[in-house]
C-alpha cells in the first residue's frame, strides 16, 4: 500500500488539517514502511506521492507537533528524527477505519503501539522487572488488558518498596511513626515488613516522607484504582488505549524516575 492508498481509506481527508495529515503519514510509515522514526523527507515524499501540496513549514509543523508533555510526536536522539508518541497513536486510531486486524491478531493500534511500549520498558535498569514487564505487555496479543495491568502494577510497587528500602527507609520509618494507628508501631527493616502496609497506605507514606512528589501520588492513586477494577472480575470494558497509557505513565513516572 502506498502512500496514496493509505489517505485514500480516509473519504473526508481534504478536510484534516496539516498536522493531521503529517500524523497520519506518520503512522504510515511505522505500520507499512517499518519505520519507527522518520524525519522531514519522509514526511515530505509521503504528501508528494500521496499527490498533496508539500506543507512549506513542513520543519516548523514538525517540531511544534513534538511540543508539549502530550505531543503526538517525540524527537528522537537523532537530530530531526522523530516518532509516534502514543498520545499520536491515539488520535490515529481515533480516526482509522474499521477494519484493522492484522494476522498477528493485533489491532492496528496495539501493532504501533507495541513497539512503543518495548522501548519505553527498555528504560526500566533492573532486568528481572524488565523482563517481567515484557511479558506484561505479551499479553495484550491474546488481549489479556487486565492481566497487562496488574503484572505492571506488581512490577511498580515492586520497584518502589526496593526504592524505600536502598535510599529512604529512615524516611519512610519516620513517616510511619507519625502516624496515629498501629502502623506507627512498626518499623520497616526488610521487604517482608511491607507485607503489613496496605498499598492505598504505601502510597500516603511515601508522599509524607517525601519519597514521592504530590503529582507522583495522584498517579500511584489514580492507578491503584485502575488496578483494583482489573484485579477482580466486573462489566468495565478495558480499551487499549487506557492499557498503554497505564504502562507508560508508570515506567515514565515511577520506575524511571525513581532509580534504585
Amino acid at each position: 500500500m502506498d502512500a496514496l492508498e493509505f489517505l485514500s481509506q480516509f473519504p473526508k481527508h481534504g478536510d484534516f488539517s496539516r498536522k493531521s495529515k503529517i500524523l497520519l503519514f506518520a503512522f504510515y510509515l511505522r505500520r507499512h514502511e517499518g519505520q519507527a522514526e522518520f524525519g522531514s523527507a519522509s514526511i515530505r515524499k509521503c504528501f508528494q506521492d500521496a499527490m498533496l501540496r508539500v506543507p512549506g513549514d513542513l520543519s516548523t509543523l514538525l517540531k511544534s507537533l513534538s511540543s508539549g508533555r502530550e505531543s503526538p510526536i517525540i524527537k528522537s536522539k537523532t537530530k530531526g528524527r522523530y516518532s509516534l508518541s502514543i498520545h499520536g497513536l491515539n488520535e490515529v486510531q481515533a480516526i482509522l477505519p474499521a477494519d484493522t486486524s492484522t494476522p498477528e491478531g493485533l489491532n492496528t493500534f496495539l501493532e504501533a503501539a507495541v513497539p512503543y511500549l518495548k522501548r519505553t520498558i527498555a528504560k526500566v535498569g533492573d532486568g528481572t522487572r524488565r523482563e517481567f514487564l515484557a511479558e506484561a505487555i505479551a499479553c495484550l496479543g491474546v488481549e489479556a488488558r487486565r492481566a497487562t495491568i496488574v503484572m505492571t502494577w506488581l512490577a511498580t510497587m515492586d520497584h518502589l518498596v526496593e526504592y524505600v528500602l536502598t535510599h529512604k527507609v529512615a524516611d519512610f520509618n519516620a513517616a510511619l511513626a507519625m502516624r496515629s494507628d498501629k502502623l506507627s508501631q512498626l518499623t520497616i527493616a526488610s521487604r517482608d515488613d511491607f507485607a503489613e502496609i496496605k498499598e492505598s497506605v504505601f502510597i500516603e507514606v511515601c508522599r509524607s516522607a517525601k519519597v514521592v512528589t504530590n503529582d507522583v501520588r495522584k498517579i500511584l492513586e489514580e492507578k491503584l484504582g485502575t488496578r483494583n477494577s482489573c484485579a477482580h472480575p466486573s462489566s468495565i470494558k478495558v480499551q487499549d488505549s487506557k492499557v498503554v497509557s497505564f504502562i507508560e505513565d508508570l515506567v515514565d513516572n515511577v520506575i524511571s524516575k525513581y532509580e534504585v
